[in-house]
């Protein structure tokens, strides 16, 4: 999504940004650098350690997907990047609008921990970087920087049902003028039921505590394996349909969290993800080498409104018009046979 709520008034009178945010830039990217490496290292050791995990887990009591599929397994690693053309924020007719772009680079990855015969501990971390490049010439740009330590935690309870539970600290820095380290904290807890091979359903609900709001949403569907070609994932609040005509292709249509969506404070220089927007979109995925998969997604963005926070005028709403998003991932998605 391409939504940014912020104070306008004091936008309009920013500094330039201070220097300390080229040494941010900096260390971004060479964490970013680290990560690649990192997968590198992981598609070299690919048959020793991920190997092993997953002849752990088959010899386990947790239960995966039944039916043949073509469908790949979720990403436990995945490297991307998005933009979003040309957002435009409308006002209530007193003349303010801006237009902007968004550019993302984010990084993220797990790695599960078997505790036992039911049980699995799944840590993990995740890198943002997002860059607000707004098309005004009174208003500066800005970027936004986020580090996450997501930890996870699953129980096969019988054959039939899993519970699930997560947590993930996300700290985020902006560089507007008065930016500082602002944290919110995301979590929720699951449950799974297998009806049969081919149907299961899922219930639960997401939280998001941020700084200027936080944010509940349920979760709550059912997904249906046809046959090894399409499953149908009707889970909201992020549903979708996938087609995999082989298992060395993936087209997915449908909606997922959005990466560009910000809640902006510009009085205290709060910054956090919104995660009540979302990206519609299609998805094409190839297997590349082994179990790396590259993947393509274009669609529409801009799926929520926009407040302004910290303003004199109160309870304006704004409206972001839809934009175009285009998406590009490399994913490493393991193999269960």
């Amino acid at each position: 999504m391409s939504s940014l709520s912020m104070d306008v008034p004091e936008m309009l009178s920013q500094r330039p940004r201070i220097p300390v945010m080229t040494h941010l830039r900096r260390a971004f990217g060479f964490a970013l650098l680290l990560s690649v490496l990192h997968v590198l290292h992981v598609a070299a050791e690919e048959r020793g350690f991920i190997q092993k995990t997953i002849e752990d887990f088959a010899q386990s009591r947790i239960e995966f997907p039944r039916a043949r599929s073509n469908v790949p397994f979720t990403p436990l690693a995945i490297l991307g990047a998005g933009y979003y053309d040309n957002a435009k924020v409308h006002g209530d007719g007193r003349g303010m609008s801006l237009k902007y772009d968004v550019t993302t680079v984010y990084q993220g990855a797990g790695i599960p921990f078997l505790l036992g015969e039911r049980d699995v501990l799944i840590v993990g971390e995740y890198l943002n970087r997002s860059e607000f490049n707004v098309r005004k010439s009174s208003i500066n740009s800005f970027h936004v920087t986020s580090v996450g330590l997501p930890v996870g935690w699953l129980r096969q309870v019988n054959p039939d049902w899993q519970a699930a539970a997560f947590f993930m600290p996300l700290a985020n820095f902006s560089s507007l003028d008065n930016g500082e380290l602002s944290w919110q904290y995301m979590g929720g807890a699951f449950g799974r039921y297998v009806q049969n091979e081919r149907l299961w359903w899922a219930f639960g609900f997401f939280a998001d505590i941020a700084p200027d709001g936080n944010l509940y949403l349920p979760y709550l569907g059912v997904s249906w394996s046809l046959n090894e070609h399409w499953t149908f994932s009707f889970i909201m609040p992020w549903p979708g349909i996938y087609y995999a005509p082989t298992p060395e292709w993936l087209l997915r249509l449908g909606a997922s969290p959005s990466g560009s969506s910000w809640s902006v404070n510009n009085g205290n220089g709060n910054v956090a993800l919104n995660l009540d927007a979302w990206d519609f979109s299609l998805g094409i995925e190839r297997r590349v080498i082994s179990n790396f998969w590259a993947s393509l997604d274009a669609g529409v963005g801009g799926m929520r409104g926009l407040r302004l926070s910290g303003s004199k005028i109160e309870n304006v709403d704004f409206d972001v018009d839809s934009s175009l998003y285009v998406g590009l991932a490399l994913k490493f998605r393991p193999s269960l046979d």
